[in-house]
């Protein structure tokens, strides 16, 4: 086996990227970067004890010229035994209607497409061609921007789906990984003159009025001659960094409990544990309960050191942030990031409805309650999700309105409380409350939709059998 070839091998292995004999998609453009990744791949499926399906999407930017590329990957999985999927999107038309720049609108329409084909064939992940080149080049500008430890670790190894793959409404599928990320672009080349790979070349990675582009054709050559070993160095920044940032999102994880509560339109932060956060971690809880209430684009610096500096100030503080999220300071130093709750809210059309083990429940007006199983809890929650540890429920579970009487047990050690007072002070309107949703079993109280949960029946990192409800609107 050739000795590059082995390196990727075990730099797959190392990183868990395969981890069932479910198919491995291949996103080919036909570039010399994604031919080495498929060729290296075919040698290594059988090995690996998986089967390739390659894709790729014609971006229609460049005519007949993007046609015949769709043609030349289709042609070549074809001669060496590998199912094909080929796409096409008129990614110009779609820039032009979102309003969106062209080379954000591809990346869009790309990772889309690869998600719908690992969908198509149940893949276990998709595997990319980006290599070490490519994460020095995504650090710089990252840099360049002004990044924390999250940002300058450039390109994971191994993405979970809910990251990469953010419009699906399922909670599990594929990996995006990249086994040639230790690659150095020089060794790509090489590994393709070798094994007579013809690749295509793309003239828009040539057009110096895209930033990536200045970066890899000026400002990266001219760093060598400082460091001829600058593409290592950030690649082992990158690897610093997500080591760095991993632990603080653990150190956040084992102080978030006792930091916030999450109700039906906000999470609520406690001043006392807010205040004994090292700065770093106050930043990442910011960012972190943002996104719980909205997806898109992350707070930028200057948005989180506004925040904190609010927060700092006491009692009445507000700070519009995007997405109709609004953070009002309180007493103590507590303080809430909310969204405007929906005026109509999500409202059961029936006394009580029983919930299928996968599927959906319409609560009427739009609204409805997702039901997805899963093997593994995901850290991306809002508030209008909740995780159960299947294992722990008393039995099935059904959606009813509240009764008389209603308690709910909280954690360990802090008691119940009443049905009602939670919908108070989740300022749920007092016109929505008699016919709000709460999850139950026939025995015990599970869930006041989007406002407090049991916690004994939530997924822990250790849980094999998830079930996944979202509360969602269409």
């Amino acid at each position: 086996m050739n000795e590059l070839v082995s390196a990727v091998r075990a730099f797959i292995g190392a990183q868990h990227m395969i981890r069932s004999r479910a198919p491995l998609v291949v996103a080919v453009s036909g570039g010399p970067d994604s031919l080495c990744l498929v060729h290296m791949l075919r040698e290594l499926a059988p090995g690996l004890g998986v089967a390739l399906h390659v894709a790729h999407l014609d971006h229609q930017i460049r005519g007949a010229e993007s046609a015949a590329e769709a043609r030349f990957v289709a042609d070549l999985a074809r001669d060496w035994g590998i199912p094909v999927t080929i796409g096409a999107i008129d990614v110009p038309a779609q820039a032009e209607q979102q309003r969106t720049n062209l080379h954000a609108a591809a990346r869009v329409a790309r990772y889309g497409f690869l998600a719908e084909v690992a969908q198509a064939v149940g893949a276990q992940a998709v595997a990319v061609a980006h290599h070490a080149g490519d994460q020095a080049e995504t650090v710089l500008l990252h840099a360049l921007r002004g990044a924390g430890s999250e940002g300058l670790s450039g390109m994971r190894s191994v993405v979970p789906w809910h990251s990469w793959a953010p419009t699906s409404d399922e909670r599990d599928g594929a990996l995006l990984i990249r086994p040639l990320l230790p690659l150095e672009r020089s060794a790509i080349d090489t590994y393709c003159a070798t094994h007579g790979l013809a690749p295509r070349y793309d003239p828009s990675n040539l057009d110096r009025s895209a930033t990536r582009n200045r970066i890899r054709h000026e400002l990266l050559p001219q760093l060598i001659e400082y460091n001829p070993h600058i593409v290592a160095a950030l690649g082992r920044t990158a690897s610093i960094c997500a080591d760095e940032h991993d632990y603080l999102a653990a150190a956040l994880e084992a102080e978030w409990p006792q930091l916030a509560t999450c109700r039906a339109a906000g999470i609520d932060i406690d001043g006392a544990v807010w205040r004994a956060l090292h700065p770093a971690l106050q930043r990442l809880a910011l960012r972190q309960a943002y996104h719980m209430l909205v997806r898109g684009p992350t707070l930028t610096f200057e948005q989180v050191e506004q925040a904190r500096a609010l927060v700092q100030g006491g009692v009445g503080g507000l700070l519009p942030l995007p997405g109709e999220v609004m953070l009002r300071v309180g007493y103590g130093g507590s303080f809430t990031l909310g969204e405007q709750l929906p005026p109509d809210g999500p409202q059961l059309p029936e006394q009580q409805a029983a919930l299928p083990e996968q599927g959906m429940l319409a609560l009427g007006e739009g609204w409805a309650l997702v039901i997805t199983p899963g093997s593994h809890p995901s850290t991306q929650q809002t508030i209008w999700q909740l995780q159960l540890d299947a294992g722990r429920l008393p039995g099935p579970l059904l959606v009813r309105r509240r009764k008389p009487g209603d308690r709910l047990r909280l954690g360990e050690g802090q008691g119940s409380r009443r049905v009602q007072d939670i919908l108070v002070d989740a300022k749920v309107p007092r016109a929505l409350r008699a016919a709000w949703p709460l999850v139950a079993t026939a025995s015990a109280l599970i869930w006041v939709v989007g406002a407090r949960a049991a916690d004994e029946y939530r997924a822990g990192p250790g849980c094999s059998h998830v079930v996944t409800l979202d509360v969602v609107r269409g």
